[in-house]
Parts: structure tokens; C-alpha cells; sequence
């Protein structure tokens, strides 16, 4: 039968329902996925706990440099709920790594290798070999290895624990005397507070973070005097934290300086150092 067109331009109309079917079908899934994206977006976690990069600097003559191996602490409340505890904190003597190992008979040397790396006692960084001899030598760590050579046989052994061998003041005498005064300060805090104080150690940049905080007005601390070349420096600022995730952390630090900054809300003491008398053994 003659159908009216030519063979070759012969079209088959069944098919064109077919292509219709096809378009209809995915634009009627590209619906159903609109509001599941949608679903998915309202059902994805949003922070509910605070987060704090603490930054810590400091300004010696025209020198600005970070505050590496300091403690800092997390108090609930504002300045004027915690301040009973920070008037307590001022009134704190500033503690002198040099004045307490001076007072302990220590060498010059032992003096010097702790203050090269702000060490409160011997344990915060290697001891290698090139202080058991020669013009480096700690004359304390020479003893102490000697003792591990008649005990331990194998000079690897005998470095590996020369610790042990050294007297408890020397060891970490200090890092207790300055543990003592904290924990009585922490105790303090939480018996006001009724809050766990949360502490972090500021790294080699002087840079630390503070994680999951529940949100609210915090005091930060580090309770006793940060030692610097010449002087102690005592922070106690106020800090609001919100719910946040380490992404919005990294891009607001929360610096502390010992330069006024009116954007912090801080009390700071500085004072210098005390000047130390070399007790005789």
C-alpha cells in the first residue's frame, strides 16, 4: 500500500512516543532527587561543640616572638564571675627556672640546655651524646651516665636511662613546684565553677587548640607566668565560644600578646624576673 512519502524518507510515528517516555521519565526523577538533596542537606550534622586556636606572642624590645611549651587553661565564666580566682593567681609569685636550679647547686651548663628549649625539667627533650663530652658537656648528665655504665654495661642503655640517675630536684623538681601551685589553683576553679578545667601546652610556634567546648563565656589562662628572656607574663582573658567546626578555628585565632589589644578582653601582669643568688653545694 502507498502510505504517501517516499521509502527513503519513510518515518515511523511509534517511535516518537517512545523518545517522549524517555524525556518525561528523567525529568520526572530529576524531581524526585531535587528535594531528596534537600534531605540530605537539612540531615547532615551541624557543630554543636566549640573549638579555640590559641595563638601566643610576645613583644621583647622590638621582637615579636611565639610562646613555645607554655600551658594555657580553659575556666568556665566570664573575668568578673572568676575573679576571686585571678586576684588569687595575681598574687602569685613569678616562679625563675634559672633562680630554683641555681638554688639547687645546678651547673651553668644544665642551666643552659634547659632554658635553649623553655624545659621545666629534664624530660621535655632528648639528651645526646654530644652533652656527655666535650665543650657541651652537662657535667649532671656526665655523672648520672657514668653511674648507668657500672649499672646498665652498654653506653646505649646507660643514655637511654641516664634519668634515673639524676636527684629528684634536678630530674623535675621544678616542674612539681610549678605543678603544686597550678593544681591548687585548678582546684580552686572547678570548686567555684563546678566545671572540669581543660588545659593544652602551646607547641614550638606557640600555637594550641582547645576542642570540643560546650559553647559559652570562658576565662583563659596560664595561671602562673609564662617566663620569657626578662620577664613573667600573666594572661586571664575572656573568651566567648561558639559552635564550630576546626575549619572556622583555623581561620580566627584567638592571639594573645602582651601588647594592649582592644579587640581581647584581657588582664595581663607583667613583671621581671627575679634576680637569682647562686647557692653554693
Amino acid at each position: 500500500m502507498k502510505t504517501g512519502f517516499p521509502t527513503s524518507t519513510r518515518v515511523s510515528f511509534s517511535q516518537r512516543p517512545k523518545r517522549n517516555t524517555v524525556a518525561s521519565g528523567i525529568l520526572g526523577f530529576s524531581f524526585l532527587l531535587f528535594p531528596f538533596h534537600f534531605f540530605l542537606a537539612a540531615q547532615t550534622p551541624q557543630a554543636s561543640r566549640g573549638v579555640i586556636r590559641l595563638k601566643v606572642k610576645y613583644k621583647t624590645g622590638e621582637v615579636t616572638k611565639e610562646l613555645p611549651r607554655k600551658r594555657f587553661f580553659l575556666i568556665k565564666g566570664t573575668l568578673e564571675e572568676n575573679k576571686i580566682l585571678i586576684e588569687g593567681i595575681k598574687q602569685t609569685a613569678p616562679m625563675s627556672r634559672e633562680c630554683y636550679y641555681r638554688s639547687k647547686g645546678a651547673s651553668p651548663a644544665l642551666i643552659k640546655w634547659l632554658e635553649e628549649n623553655a624545659c621545666d625539667s629534664v624530660y621535655c627533650r632528648e639528651i645526646e651524646e654530644k652533652y656527655l663530652s666535650g665543650s657541651e658537656a652537662v657535667p649532671e648528665f656526665q655523672a648520672a651516665f657514668n653511674q648507668g655504665l657500672r649499672d646498665f654495661k652498654t653506653p646505649q642503655l646507660a643514655r637511654r636511662w641516664l634519668t634515673v640517675n639524676l636527684p629528684a630536684d634536678i630530674r623535675d623538681g621544678f616542674y612539681n613546684e610549678k605543678q603544686r601551685v597550678i593544681n591548687n589553683l585548678i582546684a580552686q576553679a572547678e570548686a567555684a565553677t563546678g566545671i572540669r578545667v581543660m588545659s593544652v601546652m602551646t607547641d614550638r610556634k606557640g600555637t594550641a587548640y582547645l576542642t570540643d567546648i560546650e559553647p559559652g563565656t570562658y576565662t583563659i589562662s596560664n595561671l602562673v607566668g609564662s617566663e620569657t628572656e626578662k620577664s613573667s607574663i600573666l594572661w586571664a582573658c575572656e573568651k566567648e565560644v561558639k559552635a564550630a567546626d576546626l575549619a572556622i578555628a583555623m581561620r580566627r585565632p584567638f592571639t594573645l600578646s602582651n601588647e594592649k589589644d582592644p579587640k581581647v578582653k584581657c588582664e595581663i601582669v607583667e613583671r621581671p624576673l627575679p634576680v637569682c643568688q647562686q647557692t653554693a653545694k
